[in-house]
């Protein structure tokens, strides 16, 4: 029996957050009403709580944030269960889901939805304009769900949105068989790059990082460099006889990050950026990008590389969980984000359990 409330964190303004009792929303066409059984803290969770993103992400308060999810659907819309949806189902969502008739969204390009925000036209973004994930229950569309197989566990689903974030950018950047990439950061975007990376058949996997996270980083498999104590530059070009990587994978979000990426990206090469550096734009050297022909391609959330995300962790065996560090009930989220955003206790991923299960 599905309970008329359930517990959900509510921000109430910016850095202002409870758990409160609301109603358990109510599915409409083409919708499936899921119970949460996991959710990971995203690294813009932290902005959104704190009201980084004034009017914008959330657009107003109260708001219910999370978007990093798994679960089981409770009910299914009549629409939802002819593309195949039943209670029961064990799935996984993103955050984005385009209205469906722009030119953006039929071009499968939906995170860049024409109608970005406009409820009315149908358009979500659970988490940042849309109620999320952080309750024990999410109503969400089909548009934004993949079924997840048996065999893996939710907090594992959780991860195929963020996983799916980084295979788009590895996409992005064109990575051919044999080609060296660098990898700048080791925050989770970045391991999951290298992970991915390693398994689409790259040369040699740089990664530039610091502490802990640079010591995981060199367990997946990549050459690490502390740009603390080495400049990242030089060393990739001696890595690389003196040329540079063909392929950048931009995770830092920094403005050193982003010069960083230009300066190591070989002639000709492509630099994939998903970091956006908080202090605002930077300044890029555009003599180099245009006279050695530089691609710089930006990188927004998932388009149609989720099912992708979980065929490629079934079929290989990948070890999602080696990136789960810490588990919460979701009456202990405020702990949760403090490890997370403080980085205590040497932590990747942390998954909330909003229903103790």
């Amino acid at each position: 029996m599905i309970p008329d409330k359930m517990n959900a964190i509510q921000l109430s303004g910016p850095g202002d957050f409870s758990l409160v009792e609301v109603p358990v929303p109510k599915p409409g066409p083409y919708e499936l009403l899921c119970r949460v059984e996991s959710v990971t803290i995203c690294g813009t969770d932290p902005h959104i709580i704190n009201g980084d993103f004034p009017g914008f992400w959330p657009p107003g308060y109260p708001f219910i944030p999370g978007h990093e999810w798994a679960g089981t659907v409770v009910t299914a819309d009549e629409r939802a269960r002819q593309f195949g949806y039943r209670e029961g189902d064990r799935v996984c969502g993103i955050s984005h889901s385009g209205c469906g008739y722009c030119d953006m969204c039929l071009a499968g390009r939906f995170t860049l939805c024409r109608n970005y925000g406009n409820h009315e036209l149908n358009h979500r973004q659970y988490g940042h304009t849309t109620r999320g994930a952080y309750a024990q229950y999410i109503s969400a569309t089909v548009k934004s769900v993949a079924h997840i197989p048996d065999s893996m566990d939710f907090d594992v689903g959780a991860m195929m949105d963020p996983l799916s974030i980084a295979l788009h950018m590895v996409q992005r950047s064109g990575l051919k068989a044999g080609e060296d990439i660098l990898v700048n950061g080791t925050g989770p975007q970045g391991l999951f790059s290298i992970l991915l990376a390693r398994a689409m058949g790259a040369g040699k996997v740089i990664a530039s990082g610091s502490g802990f996270r640079l010591e995981i980083a060199e367990k997946l498999g990549a050459i690490p460099v502390n740009y603390r104590d080495e400049d990242v530059v030089d060393r990739v070009r001696e890595l690389t006889g003196g040329q540079g990587v063909p392929r950048v994978l931009e995770c830092a979000g920094t403005p050193v990050g982003a010069r960083t990426a230009c300066d190591a990206v070989a002639k000709g090469g492509r630099i994939a950026m998903v970091g956006i550096p908080p202090e605002g734009d930077v300044v890029l050297p555009v003599k180099k990008i245009v006279l050695e022909e530089i691609d710089v391609v930006g990188c927004r959330a998932n388009p149609n590389t989720l099912e992708q995300a979980i065929r490629l962790v079934q079929e290989n065996g990948v070890d999602m969980a080696f990136f789960l560090t810490h588990r919460f009930p979701l009456e202990e989220f405020e702990k949760a984000l403090d490890i997370f955003v403080n980085r205590r206790e040497k932590s990747l991923k942390i998954a909330i359990k909003p229903n103790n299960t």
